[in-house]
């Protein structure tokens, strides 16, 4: 922008340059012709002067005698050799006019003759002479009026022939230069953009750098929707996968995908947005949000970018030119965001909260989406931003705000609905939905998971009691539920109230329940088992539990964490784990469900390997009870012992 200013004002000094060129061309013209001027009246002056002494001479006799037509013949011849003669007046001394003569064209004005007369307009000038006898007596006076005109005009004219000539050569010369000096400043203007802009662009992939996000984030654009408190989105992105891509194939195989992430996710926010890579598999998104609805906006947008990456890509690790293979390959992208103004007042700490959101996401085992809270920033106050939050669970408790979403479960082989999986939602006035992850750990630990289970679970029953019979419902419950000796008597009065048969209640527990006291969870899960309601071992293979507990405990169903389901594509570990599970499963006669399926690779794949059933987006979302209508079978049939 200085710069620019700068370029402005050079042309603003060129313009000004020519034009004081050309006044000084047009002044050194005038002095110029004013002394030409000067000299050839003077010079006229003393032609004109002998011209009139030798008239003067010729008359002397004439007068004496008082002879007009002598004073006539001497006078015509010179006047026709000498044009600049107009006027011509002979007296003698006694004052008697002798002869006057004058051209048709000459301004017979007042006493013109008198010596010196300047005539009018500039006409010319008078000059007059005593005529002396040859006795040396004073024979009368000659007056002869002499016309400058013509030397004027020819002055005149030569002015502006060489003003005009001076003008047209300084106008030219100038806009010469000018021209120049534009075409100077604009390659100057040129360069000094083209290395700003290279300073400012990642050089691997094109896009903006860490220096070119702070500039995009300090524009005119983001600074009029920081000053009007429109909703900015930023995504710090980090991708799963990169390194095991980057090993297996070689960096320039790295470097290519990175390339094409880069393309991918700055076409999908360039109508929206920027996109910058901070370096390493680290990109930064900025996006305007639609200030109706910044939370679901924002979560779209986060989701959409999710989606864009975990496309496969097809690389060449061996050069596309160089007629080696390609390879398929898929990464996952794990996202941090933080809004503004609502999480931040600046730049900033903006993205500092970004990418506190970030460290959540690949804590809780990537390939998700974390939005700020304020416990995630130690400079804010874990306790805080938790007491905040458990101030307004309670009262979303109280208020009965709390609801439930269900995600179907399948037969893999067939797609047929087997149950629902109940998800808790809190939809906060502010924030939207809150994510299960961060009330569900502040509900434990403030002793509010119990209630909140009471709500959630009656409320889940009472909706899961209008479903198809075969239709089953899956809930889960925390780690503390075990260490309510109350739990089954909870659980039947729930039942008791909603009328849904304890068959249909799958009861879901992640391997860390286990943990505790083996004997004492055998009890309550027994006491639940035999009132008829199913228990299924959420997260398998995330914790600590294997055979023994497995043995011991009174189980029905095996869940696959959704984190080895995802990786499977990408990583040989993962499926090994995966198939190891299935493989576990059955030779313990317990059917397996895989969790988080996203892509019809991963069902081809868990077919493949003995699992019949699962769950997750591809074949199903999360879905409030008032939209599970057309998901549901039209008349009762066989229930499927699955979920």
């Amino acid at each position: 922008m200085t710069q620019m200013r700068r370029s402005a004002l050079d042309a603003r000094f060129a313009m000004v340059a020519a034009i004081c060129l050309i006044l000084a061309e047009l002044l050194g013209s005038h002095f110029v012709t004013k002394g030409m001027l000067k000299r050839e009246l003077l010079r006229a002056h003393d032609a004109a002067t002998a011209q009139t002494e030798l008239v003067t001479a010729m008359a002397a006799p004439a007068l004496r005698f008082n002879r007009g037509p002598s004073l006539e013949a001497a006078l015509l011849p010179i006047a026709a050799r000498n044009p600049a003669l107009m006027a011509a007046r002979f007296e003698r001394a006694d004052g008697l006019v002798v002869h006057q003569w004058a051209r048709t064209d000459f301004p017979l004005a007042g006493a013109w003759w008198h010596a010196g007369t300047r005539l009018p307009d500039g006409v010319g000038v008078v000059i007059s002479r005593s005529a002396i006898g040859a006795d040396g007596a004073v024979a009368g006076r000659v007056s002869i009026a002499w016309d400058q005109r013509p030397i004027i005009a020819e002055a005149a004219t030569q002015f502006w022939t060489v003003g005009m000539i001076s003008v047209l050569v300084s106008l030219g010369l100038g806009a010469l230069g000018l021209l120049l000096l534009r075409r100077r400043l604009r390659r100057f203007r040129q360069a000094e953009e083209a290395t700003r802009d290279l300073a400012m662009r990642d050089p691997l992939t094109g896009i903006r750098n860490r220096r070119g996000l702070t500039e995009a984030m300090e524009s005119e654009e983001f600074a009029e929707a920081w000053a009007t408190g429109t909703p900015i989105m930023l995504a710090l992105a980090d991708l799963d996968g990169f390194k095991p891509v980057n090993d297996t194939h070689g960096h320039a195989a790295g470097d290519e995908l990175l390339k094409q992430i880069a393309h991918r996710l700055d076409r999908e926010v360039e109508r929206q947005g920027i996109v910058a890579r901070l370096g390493g598999d680290e990109f930064a998104l900025v996006l305007l949000l639609d200030p109706a609805d910044p939370d679901g906006s924002a979560e779209d947008a986060a989701k959409r970018l999710m989606g864009v990456v975990r496309v496969p890509f097809i690389l060449h690790p061996d050069g596309a030119g160089a007629g080696g293979g390609t390879v398929q390959v898929r990464v996952g992208l794990s996202l941090g965001i933080a809004l503004a103004p609502e999480d931040a007042e600046d730049a900033t700490e903006l993205m500092r909260r970004a990418d506190s959101a970030l460290y959540r996401a690949k804590a809780e085992g990537r390939g998700r989406f974390r939005r700020f809270a304020p416990e995630m920033d130690p400079r804010l106050g874990k306790r805080r931003g938790a007491m905040r939050l458990e101030a307004e669970l309670r009262q979303a408790l109280a208020e009965d705000v709390l609801t439930c979403h269900y995600q179907p479960i399948r037969q893999l082989a067939s797609g047929q609905l087997l149950g629902f999986e109940a998800l808790a939602r809190w939809p906060h006035p502010t924030r939207g939905f809150v994510s299960p992850s961060e009330f569900i750990p502040i509900a434990e630990a403030n002793g509010l998971i119990v209630p909140l289970t009471d709500l959630l679970l009656r409320q889940a029953c009472r909706d899961a009691a209008a479903w198809p019979a075969e239709v089953g419902l899956s809930f889960n419950l925390s780690p503390l539920h075990l260490t309510e000796a109350d739990l089954p008597r909870q659980v039947a009065q729930i039942l008791a109230e909603t009328g849904l048969p304890a068959e249909r209640l799958q009861l879901e527990l992640t391997e860390g329940a286990l943990l505790g006291d083996l004997r004492s969870g055998h009890a309550m899960l027994s006491a639940l088992k035999a009132m008829g309601v199913r228990l299924a071992l959420d997260d398998f293979g995330t914790g600590h539990s294997g055979l023994r507990e497995l043995q011991a405990l009174p189980f029905d169903v095996i869940k696959v964490d959704h984190g080895f389901v995802r990786a499977m594509a990408s990583d040989a570990g993962a499926r090994k784990i995966v198939a190891a599970i299935i493989g576990l499963g059955e030779s313990l006669g317990l059917p397996v469900v895989a969790e988080g399926i996203e892509e019809q690779l991963d069902v081809d794949f868990l077919t493949r390997l003995g699992c019949d059933m699962g769950q997750g987006w591809l074949l199903g979302r999360p879905l409030p009870a008032q939209q599970l209508a057309p998901l549901l079978p039209e008349r009762a049939g066989r229930r499927v012992d699955a979920a």
